[in-house]
């Protein structure tokens, strides 16, 4: 879908803030496009990974390596536009404490699932990466792209702009 014009840095991300609110993290992102035709990118989060051995949160606003799960509607992502050689800011809202679904390591081995919860309070470093095209996202509709396993802005995806910012200051946990 994305035409073979652009550079992959010719989008840019830089995050600005990452700021504990209530018990969200809000993170603010900032795009520069160093292109000289507007670049399209993916504007929310998709997914959200946290490490807790290295305390480092991942947002990606990106459909790469997402699994399609059969029988759901996939719901497709937010996507926005920036100019030639302006700037652009994403504000991002997530929450403090991450619960998902994994296999249970305990004594018995016995991998059943089980809840785990992450506070994310004590995040040292975040990561966002930011799908981007120098095409707008359209629905493709020719038979190779249906025989294609990835979700739809997955094929769209021409580079990913990422930014990192270390956290210094110690948070308090939130209850």
């Amino acid at each position: 879908m994305a035409s073979d014009d652009s550079k992959p840095d010719d989008l840019t991300a830089a995050i600005q803030s990452v700021a504990p609110v209530d018990t969200h993290l809000q993170v603010v992102v900032r795009l520069q496009n160093k292109a000289a035709r507007a670049l399209h990118y993916v504007a929310e989060v998709r997914a959200t990974r946290y490490d807790p051995a290295t305390r480092t949160l991942t947002l990606a606003l990106s459909d790469e390596g997402r699994e399609v799960i059969p029988g759901l509607a996939g719901k497709l992502p937010v996507f926005r536009h920036v100019d030639p050689g302006s700037q652009a800011e994403i504000h991002l809202s997530v929450p403090d404490k991450i619960v998902k679904l994994s296999r249970a390591v305990g004594s018995g081995g016995s991998g059943e699932l089980a809840f785990e919860t992450q506070q994310l309070s004590d995040v040292r470093e975040v990561v966002v990466e930011v799908a981007w095209a120098d095409v707008p996202y359209y629905q493709d509709t020719r038979a190779s792209a249906l025989q294609d396993a990835r979700l739809p802005a997955a094929r769209w995806e021409q580079h990913k702009a990422r930014a990192t910012k270390r956290q210094d200051k110690k948070r308090t946990p939130r209850s």
